[in-house]
């Protein structure tokens, strides 16, 4: 079981950043990643952001693609409910529409537009799942 979306993976690819309290974007290059942390390399040099801290992180459409089958435990969102409708609202009152596509223990990824961002679970505050026409 992935514990989060955002991994090993993304080293050496350009990722945006909105944290917490903060109003303008971090840009980088992602550099190294671990469990509670991923640092990356920007303009102003490298920076190390707590998981905790993190808002949504905007990647390549590409680095989202194709959708979760993760099995998880212990939890109401599942697998099943990738592709799904869904209007994301974070802690600080964003809102995201999009659709639901990689779920991890600790994120869910969401295309949204042009879009595609990971979204840690610690940000958001609920999540409305659009009803589907029968």
């Amino acid at each position: 079981m992935r514990d989060n979306i955002l991994d090993r993976r993304f080293e050496g690819k350009a990722i945006k950043l909105r944290l917490i309290g903060i109003e303008e974007p971090l840009e980088g290059v992602v550099d190294e990643v671990s469990k509670y942390e991923i640092g990356i390399r920007t303009p102003r040099g490298p920076v190390v952001v707590f998981r905790h801290s993190i808002a949504h992180i905007e990647v390549s459409q590409t680095d989202l693609h194709g959708f979760s089958s993760e099995e998880l435990e212990d939890v109401i969102i599942t697998s099943e409910m990738t592709g799904a409708g869904v209007e994301v609202v974070l802690s600080d009152k964003t809102r995201i529409d999009g659709k639901l596509s990689k779920i991890s223990r600790y994120e869910i990824g969401v295309r949204a537009g042009d879009r595609a961002l990971v979204i840690p679970k610690s940000a958001i505050s609920y999540i409305i799942f659009q009803e589907v026409e029968t």
